[in-house]
Parts: structure tokens; C-alpha cells; sequence
């Protein structure tokens, strides 16, 4: 396979204010066709693996933790090597699953009544499940006020299977109680939260009765100093269908260039703003992002901050001084190329997953590492982006889409990113392909809508 660069090559590339005035597209120059089959899987083994979340149930911030309380951590060792004899026989047989384990844990019924000091809320139904917990629909009981319907969405986190406390619903609600205190506008892209708690039932316990009663709730604060068995879980603003869902139902699997740079300045906005109150998230992909719900359709939501970072100090907000090793958390397909490397990550890499997150929006299969989780084959995919070497389809799209992979690689760890710069270049894109951004997203327009139904979902 040859391959030489695109028209966007780092040689001679101009600064990002000589940028602001170049809107016509570059001329000449070969580009890199990415049709080699190697290291590529059937559509069955690679459906919805690439969306998997790779990381182990402990996070890594976790780890510190541990260290900075004096605590051994414990080294993955050798099976013991007690055996039976019948049982030395057969080598390969699989060992017995842990009953607290996200494989065997027990959902909630519809009907199942949960008390807190504040309310009292019944299960509707399941809307989605992950590795150590659940998210659920929820209908308040008490205190509706006539301006709302009273439907949430209620997620869960148990124990994980060595039965570890896990602290990512942790970062969540402080994630939350952060953005609370920000200016109306620049909290829009985050849920929400009505109520929180925790329950010593177990969620991997059947639920027999039709009320569990929860009035013995903990305070939420100090839920995580222990290590009982429950569940906590926070009560949230219901919102619409992922970006990832409502791509897959379009035509081909791609959005319109108007719905991609409307999405993109929507969600970079996004991240934008959980930048300003101190944390990166580090798994920044389509499914975390989602559309709101009635009056609140056109709005884009940012979700799932389980393995978030602060990235400053809390009380000086200088910038933490990065850790020599890092084990890989995120998503192979939008992992930044220092997520890959083992890198601490950085306002650069939230940005670099929001580009391949962009650049999929446009064609479902645009990535030319999208039909491989070899790590390996996709770092190198990635490096080769940045240096200029594009597909045809990346080739094909305006150049101030190219400037945008050059500035994000040029960010370091210390850069403060110009998300202003980015929103103006996807504008500036916009106006080379002569779209008019006040027209309404693709799932929204009749001649092009789609039969299926937006379905709730967090």
C-alpha cells in the first residue's frame, strides 16, 4: 500500500492567526488510501466491541487513593494450584463466577417503590445497563409540581466483583454539584440532579416485595468511606437518544455536513465548559453524548463521567504535575494516541477524541482504524492522521477541518486550548460547503426523517 501526504502536510504550515484568513481550499498533493484488510474482524465479533469501555473495575485514580492511605495493593498472583484431581483434568474449564459480578446481578421490577429522605420514586422500567449498575426510569410520587412530569432517570452503582467499593457515581456527583454552581448558560450540556442516595439491599438479591424501603439512607457524601455491600445511586433529568444511536438510523449511517458541524460546536462547547470547572473526561464518544427530551429536543447533553480526571488542584488550580504511567482508560476507537501510550492525559486528549468523534460524523466508517481493536495497528492509524497522511474521504473534506487536526496536535500538556478558534473554523467549514447552520438536525427534518422513534435513554 503507498501513501504519500495529503494537502494539509505539516511542512510549511502556517501559524493559527495566518490561519484566520485562509478559507479556500489547498490544491495538489497525493493522498493515502486505507484498503488493507489486516487486523480487520467479521461485523459480528466487531459489533459494539469497539464501543467498549477498556478499563478494569478499579480506576486509576482509585489506585492513588489506596497509595496515599499507606494500603498494599494487591498484585494479581497465580491461580491456586489446590485442585482436585477430576478437576486438574479438564485444564481450560472456566472458574465460577463471582455472585456479586456485573453478569449476575439482579434488576430492579417494574413497581419496586424507593424512599429517600426527600422522595419517594417507582421503577418504570430499564433503560440501559453497564458494568456495575443500572440506569432506570422513574416516575417521583410525591411533590409534582404541575410544570413537570415527574419521569427521571435513576442510576445505580453496587459493588464491584471482588466487592470493592467502586467511586465513579462519586466523581459524577461532584462533576454535578459543580456545574450547579456555574452560570445558566454554560451549565445546558449537563443533567440535572433531583435526588440521591444508597441502600444496603443488594441489587444482586431478587427483589421479592414491591416496596424497598430505603428511609435509613446515608448521607451521599459519606457513602464512600465504607465498604458494605449497597448500592447508591442518583435521581437525574431524563434525556433523548445517544448521538451514536441516532447516527445509525440515518441513511448510510452518516449525518448531514450541516448536523455534523451544528454537532460539533454543540459538544465542543461541551467539553469546553467541564474544562472550566476543572475536570477532563476521558472517554469523549458519540454514545456519551445525547439529545434532551420535549422542550429541551434541540439541546446536547454530555454524559458518563465514571472515569473523569481533575486535571488542576482543587484549591490552587494549578495544573497536577502528570504521572510518569497511566493504564490505557477509554475507548479504543477514540482514545487519544497518549491514552494509547500510557500517558497522563490532558485537555489535548479530549479534544483529539472529539475529533474522530467529528470526523465519524460525517461517514460511519471514515476512520481508517474503525474496523480494528488492535491497539497497535490503531495508534499507528492515529499518529499517521496527525502527520498528514489522509484517506480520501478526510482528504475530500474543507481545509479548516484539517487546520483543527493540526492545532489539536500541536497542544501540549500545559495548553490552555482556543475552543473559540475550533468553533470558528467549523463555522468557516460550514461556509465553504455553503450550509445554513439554523437548519434543524437531520432526525428533526420530514424529508428526511427515518421511522423509528427517539427513545429515552441514559
Amino acid at each position: 500500500m503507498t501513501a504519500s501526504k495529503g494537502n494539509s502536510s505539516r511542512k510549511g504550515r502556517k501559524s493559527k492567526k495566518e490561519d484566520d484568513g485562509d478559507e479556500a481550499r489547498q490544491g495538489g498533493g497525493g493522498i493515502l488510501h486505507e484498503g488493507s484488510s489486516k487486523g480487520r474482524h467479521s461485523k459480528a465479533k466487531l459489533k459494539d466491541e469497539d464501543e467498549k469501555l477498556v478499563a478494569s473495575s478499579a480506576d486509576d485514580d482509585e489506585e492513588e487513593v489506596e497509595r496515599s492511605k499507606g494500603r498494599k495493593k494487591k498484585k494479581k498472583g497465580p491461580v491456586s494450584t489446590k485442585k482436585t484431581d477430576e478437576s486438574a483434568k479438564v485444564p481450560k474449564k472456566s472458574p465460577p463466577k463471582s455472585s456479586v459480578g456485573p453478569i449476575t446481578r439482579k434488576k430492579m421490577t417494574p413497581g419496586v417503590i424507593i424512599n429517600t429522605y426527600l422522595h419517594k420514586f417507582e421503577i418504570l422500567s430499564v433503560l440501559g445497563a453497564g458494568g456495575f449498575g443500572d440506569v432506570y426510569k422513574v416516575r417521583q410520587l410525591d411533590n409534582v409540581t404541575p410544570d413537570k412530569k415527574g419521569i427521571y432517570a435513576l442510576k445505580t452503582e453496587t459493588t464491584g466483583p471482588t466487592g470493592k467499593a467502586l467511586n465513579r457515581l462519586k466523581v459524577e456527583l461532584c462533576i454535578f454539584e459543580d456545574c450547579e454552581r456555574l452560570p445558566i448558560e454554560r451549565k445546558r450540556h449537563f443533567v440535572e440532579v433531583i435526588d440521591k442516595g444508597c441502600s444496603r439491599l443488594q441489587l444482586c438479591s431478587c427483589f421479592i416485595p414491591t416496596q424497598m424501603n430505603c428511609t435509613t439512607v446515608h448521607l451521599y457524601d459519606n457513602l464512600f468511606e465504607g465498604r458494605t455491600e449497597n448500592f447508591k445511586f442518583i435521581v437525574m433529568e431524563l434525556v433523548g437518544s445517544s448521538i451514536c444511536n441516532l447516527q445509525k438510523k440515518m441513511p448510510d449511517k452518516h449525518f448531514s455536513f450541516c448536523t455534523t458541524i451544528k454537532l460539533g460546536l454543540e459538544t465542543v462547547q461541551a467539553i469546553e465548559h467541564l474544562h472550566d470547572i476543572g475536570y477532563i473526561h476521558r472517554d469523549v464518544k458519540p454514545q456519551n453524548f445525547t439529545i434532551g427530551v420535549d422542550d429541551k429536543a434541540d439541546n446536547i447533553y454530555l454524559l458518563d463521567f465514571g472515569i473523569a480526571r481533575r486535571y488542576i488542584e482543587k484549591d490552587s488550580r494549578a495544573i497536577r504535575i502528570p504521572r510518569k504511567q497511566v493504564k490505557f482508560l477509554g475507548t479504543i476507537r477514540f482514545a487519544s494516541r497518549n491514552c494509547h501510550l500510557g500517558k497522563e492525559q490532558c485537555r489535548r486528549d479530549d479534544l483529539e477524541s472529539w475529533l474522530y468523534m467529528l470526523l465519524e460524523f460525517t461517514e460511519f466508517t471514515i476512520l481508517p482504524w474503525s474496523r480494528t481493536l488492535n491497539r497497535e495497528v490503531v495508534l499507528r492509524e492515529k499518529q499517521r492522521l496527525f502527520n498528514g497522511y489522509f484517506t480520501k474521504a478526510i482528504d475530500n473534506l474543507p481545509t479548516p477541518i484539517h487546520k483543527i487536526i493540526f492545532y489539536i496536535d500541536d497542544l501540549t500538556y500545559q495548553s490552555a486550548p482556543d475552543y473559540e478558534y475550533i468553533a470558528m473554523a467549523l463555522k468557516r467549514a460550514a461556509a465553504i460547503e455553503d450550509v445554513d447552520l439554523n437548519e434543524p438536525f437531520d432526525w428533526k427534518k420530514k424529508d428526511t426523517e427515518v421511522s423509528f422513534e427517539v427513545k429515552t435513554f441514559y
